[in-house]
């Protein structure tokens, strides 16, 4: 009996013990592939991730050499720049030293159609062509700018060493737009539309990029480089490698190693303007010197040439060990664990009708520490996922797809905030929702375009969001999931700053060249004016009144002094006070004029409303200049309402501290939004003929910017806000203040 059971319990342990080695077996074949699996897995979200990083440098550095190329459009159309006179020095150094100064230029030089330097503008300033420069520019740029194709294009050129004599590792490169001579100023009243030669702008490629590339951070040590058309690296962790051809320099530095893989990335897909991502073996990362497998993903950037376009490659790249290292360490972990259970089954196996209890435990345990792994695993990939979504959603721009018929498919947090709606309400609707009908048309034909052409488009346009109107800088990119499916990847920057700063300055510069001819025609009319006003008065005197000699008379004399009140508003408009700066009490102003025309609102029906802030710092300005700029303000909103209505003034301390605010509201008939931008411009009036010459508001604006204030209008007719029209106009002063002055880019 005894042996019997020996004989039973022998053939259950082979038995236990055949079965746990297949088990086993298959358990460690099992984790191995899973282990393989799981690291493709990792290594692939990884190169997305650097994907992205890539695509976010190369569209920044787009994005910077087209607001440099703007920037370089908006110098291009000022008369100043397109005819060079020697008297608009002062004119060119304040129009190109902030374009120096914002875009990474370090010098504009401006060529005329024979190819002769006019002028070269640098950080040491300004040389004109009467200083003595005559530098012959090269014949190709030439030929390009004056091919009449070619206008309102940029071109870019090739990149090359700033002093090969003495560091080819610092890059720049040439922005070449040709000039035309189309704008207008007092010297030039009418324009010629004559090729002028071109505007050649160098751009610091090496200050650019590194400005974006170093702080990248892939993985632990991940960096990015760039390399140019040619194959000239242009940025890279490695100084000595700058300046050189990326083709040969890896070799030269470790000839035993076999760069095959990434010089056919580089020839294959890099050159070509593709992006994408891949592994290869480097010899070196950062410190560490010894063979290793990277990965690398890479995105082009794209600039237009003379002939064909160059394209730039942004790639970034991490050590494949980084990645599988945390990987491997648990997976040996693991393998270790296995080692121990063969030996714990096995030695369970001897006694397994004894431990029945026991094994099972050391099963569950182990079933458990798996799971926690699994669990562990799961949690990473996560909080990955999380960081890429934090990136997008933290960003300042609106970030958003869409699908070809226009419908939002997922929006950043920024893009639902200024929609005022959440982003789970914006997913699924259309644009029509959100813009009007025409904006909303035009931007589902370029989305329809992108998406059939799969190429991506860049435009600048106006959108009317919540009865507030904003510029953006839109880019739509398109994506294929594959096959027919994809979407549009929408990048919004908001521009709407920089397009009120760019209406300003060509504001200023009309109202100034306006100023220079209204002065003239002003004093070549007044005195012949004068004249006839005089031989009126002595003509009157010698006819009997009341008889027809002397009505008609009273008429040349009545219709003579309007058009001396004409004269006198050009004068106003182009005189330059003389006066020396002062400061002044803003209150009592306000309370001088209406002191003034107080009887003028009661005989109009009109209700005045007053709010004038206690304890004002004064602000700059001369008394008489403010209250003619308040009586100018009191006299439009008088005929605005017609007869009745309500007029406010208020004064307050500003936004930002330093400054004051004055405010003139009306419940007139509102402006109309066509004729807003011109309600500065000298003459434009929507009075009848007769009543107003078109200068008081004109006028205004200058007197506010002489004194370094601003001056703003919002209004609404009955189609823009039924039952609530009016306008009204924000004035905005400096304060006077003991420590350093302010100035007026810091209103908020």
């Amino acid at each position: 009996m005894e042996t019997r059971e020996r004989i039973k319990l022998r053939k259950v342990l082979i038995i236990v013990g055949i079965t746990t080695a297949i088990l086993l077996g298959g358990a460690l074949y099992l984790g191995l592939s899973t282990a393989r699996h799981m690291k493709e897995i990792i290594r692939d979200q990884f190169n997305e991730q650097q994907l992205g990083l890539a695509r976010a440098a190369a569209l920044r550095i787009e994005t910077n050499i087209q607001n440099a190329i703007a920037d370089l459009a908006l110098l291009n159309s000022l008369p100043a720049i397109q005819y060079c006179d020697p008297e608009a020095y002062e004119t060119l150094l304040v129009s190109t030293l902030p374009v120096l100064n914002r875009d990474n230029i370090i010098e504009i030089r401006r060529v005329d159609r024979d190819g002769h330097t006019i002028f070269v503008a640098n950080d040491q300033g300004i040389g004109m062509r009467h200083f003595g420069l005559m530098h012959q520019e090269a014949g190709i740029y030439l030929s390009w700018a004056s091919t009449s194709s070619n206008r309102g294009k940029t071109m870019s050129t090739g990149i090359r060493p700033k002093d090969p004599t003495k560091d080819k590792r610092h890059m720049i490169m040439d922005l070449i737009m040709p000039t035309y001579e189309d704008s207008t100023d007092s010297r030039h009243p009418r324009p010629s539309y004559r090729f002028a030669g071109y505007l050649r702008a160098t751009l610091d490629v090496s200050r650019l990029l590194q400005q974006i590339i170093p702080p990248i951070r892939s993985g632990k040590t991940g960096y990015g480089w760039v390399m140019d058309s040619s194959g000239i690296f242009l940025c890279h962790p490695e100084s000595s490698f700058i300046g050189e051809n990326a083709f040969d320099i890896r070799s030269k530095r470790n000839p035993s190693i076999s760069f095959k893989q990434i010089n056919q990335i580089q020839r294959d897909a890099m050159l070509k303007g593709k992006e994408g991502s891949g592994t290869y073996v480097s010899g070196w990362h950062r410190d560490m010197v010894e063979p290793m497998e990277k990965l690398i993903a890479y995105a082009p950037v794209r600039l237009q040439g003379p002939y064909t376009d160059y394209v730039w490659s942004v790639a970034v790249v991490a050590p494949v060990h980084e990645i599988e290292d945390a990987i491997s360490y648990v997976y040996e972990r693991q393998a270790m664990l296995q080692g121990l259970m063969v030996f714990v089954i096995f030695l369970g196996s001897a006694v397994v009708l004894l431990h029945e209890l026991r094994w099972s435990t050391i099963l569950e345990h182990e079933v458990a520490v798996k799971t926690d792994d699994i669990r562990r695993y799961a949690g990473e990939l996560e909080r990955s996922e999380a960081k890429y979504r934090l990136l997008v959603e933290g960003a300042e721009d609106l970030i958003f797809t869409l699908d070809r018929d226009g419908a939002i498919l997922t929006a950043n947090q920024h893009m639902s905030r200024l929609f005022g709606v959440s982003g789970h309400e914006l997913a699924g609707q259309s644009l029509y929702r959100f813009l009007p009908k025409e904006q909303a048309e035009e931007q589902l034909k370029l989305i329809r375009e992108v998406y059939v052409s799969g190429k991506g488009r860049r435009t600048e346009t106006i959108f009317n969001i919540q009865n507030e109107a904003f510029w953006f800088n839109i880019q739509y990119i398109p994506l294929k999931e594959g096959g027919d499916n994809g979407f549009i990847l929408g990048i919004a920057r908001d521009i709407t700053d920089r397009k009120s700063l760019e209406k300003q300055l060509i504001n200023t510069e009309k109202l100034a060249s306006l100023g220079t001819l209204a002065a003239g025609v002003a004093h070549e009319i007044n005195n012949p004016l004068g004249v006839m006003l005089g031989f009126c008065d002595l003509l009157l005197e010698k006819i009997k009144p009341g008889t027809m000699e002397y009505n008609d008379l009273k008429i040349i004399e009545r219709h003579g002094l309007h058009c001396k009140s004409i004269v006198e508003g050009l004068l106003s408009f182009a005189r330059v006070s003389e006066e020396a700066e002062e400061y002044c009490e803003l209150n009592a102003n306000v309370e001088a004029t209406l002191s003034v025309t107080k009887h003028a609102l009661n005989m109009n029906d009109i209700e005045l409303e007053t709010l004038l802030a206690e304890g004002l710092p004064r602000v700059r300005g001369d008394s008489r200049s403010l209250q003619q700029v308040l009586l100018n303000l009191i006299n439009n909103a008088l005929y605005a309402m017609n007869g009745q209505g309500t007029l406010t003034i208020v004064t307050r301390p500003g936004k930002t501290a330093g400054w004051v605010e004055m405010v003139v509201s009306d419940t007139g008939c509102g402006i109309k939004k066509e004729f807003m931008e011109k309600i500065f411009d000298p003459f434009f009036t929507t009075k009848k003929v007769g009543e107003g010459t078109g200068l008081g508001l004109s006028v205004s604006y200058g007197i506010i910017s002489k004194y370094g204030g601003t001056i703003e209008c919002e209004s609404y007719t009955k189609e823009d806000r039924p039952g609530h029209p009016g306008a009204t106009f924000t004035i905005i002063l400096p304060a006077q203040k003991d420590d350093a002055e302010l100035t007026p880019e810091s209103i908020s």
